[in-house]
């Protein structure tokens, strides 16, 4: 159900995730019949929203939940990927994590989807221009500076790789980043915090949000998603953080974000892949 032009409940559920499908490209999207988006990046391995299925918004019958599987399974085999599938939202989906989990899936942790009202947080931001710079001043007299820019750039790299040191942050670069160019917004303070924030119909989704270990508990995390809000129209943001980052959880909410929903991915260990590879081929008649 919807009111007015905001969207509620399963609604809500649909939009963000159809927001994050286009916000955070994979290289590449095919949607089945049945509204399971299959997603592959074959350059950066094991990342959930780029190379994972994402099931519809709403219950299905077992029989649905087999063909949405065995076309997730053919479809991560086609593109050379590890098979997985993020299960969303899990309020929908009790039926088939079970069965997935009876099936040897490993399904991780979940992940808070929390929504808020983009105006009410970005009110009394420091002024920040859009694609331009903005300056606050932290207890003590530290003062930050916040660079917002509408591609990426090798600072803003350097403090996302300073704040939230990772592997596969070259491949980032290479794959999903260049393809965010024109839609996305990297904002950084050098050294200190970063963030995308990508507006698209009257939705910002935020991400890659990260404050250097150094700087943390110190409000940084509070002012860098004021100042990206503050640059935004669209009404409704929304953000995802691991169900268990108790403390991520509370900063948001105390800038006003509350949850919505949560999802969880759910990963093919490679050996059970091959024999449902296998079995969806046969059933399938094989093919060339």
């Amino acid at each position: 159900m919807t009111v007015g032009s905001a969207p509620t409940g399963l609604d809500l559920v649909e939009a963000v995730e159809e927001h994050c499908l286009h916000a955070w490209p994979a290289e590449v999207l095919e949607i089945t019949p049945e509204g399971w988006a299959l997603r592959a990046t074959p350059g950066l391995e094991g990342r959930g929203r780029s190379n994972h299925a994402l099931t519809p918004a709403r219950s299905l019958s077992p029989e649905a939940y087999e063909r949405g599987l065995a076309a997730a399974t053919a479809f991560a085999s086609a593109h050379g990927i590890a098979c997985g599938v993020q299960v969303s939202p899990l309020s929908s989906h009790a039926l088939l994590l079970g069965e997935m989990g009876a099936r040897g899936w490993v399904v991780q942790q979940p992940v808070v989807v929390m929504t808020g009202d983009t105006a009410q947080i970005g009110a009394g931001a420091d002024s920040v221009a859009p694609l331009g710079s903005g300056f606050a001043e932290l207890a003590g007299g530290e003062s930050l500076a916040l660079t917002v820019t509408d591609s990426l750039t090798p600072e803003w790299v350097k403090t996302w790789t300073h704040c939230d040191p990772r592997p596969d942050a070259d491949a980032h670069v290479q794959t999903v980043f260049q393809k965010m160019a024109g839609s996305a917004r990297f904002a950084h303070a050098p050294g200190r915090a970063v963030g995308i924030s990508v507006e698209l119909d009257g939705i910002v989704g935020l991400y890659c949000i990260a404050v250097a270990p150094e700087w943390r508990r110190r409000g940084v995390g509070k002012w860098l998603v004021r100042g990206m809000l503050a640059q935004h129209a669209a009404p409704l943001t929304y953000l995802q953080v691991f169900g268990a980052n108790a403390p991520g959880i509370a900063l948001y909410r105390s800038l006003g974000f509350h949850e919505q929903y949560r999802y969880c991915h759910a990963v093919l260990p490679p050996s059970v892949q091959a024999d449902a590879a296998g079995g969806a081929a046969a059933a399938s008649g094989g093919g060339c």
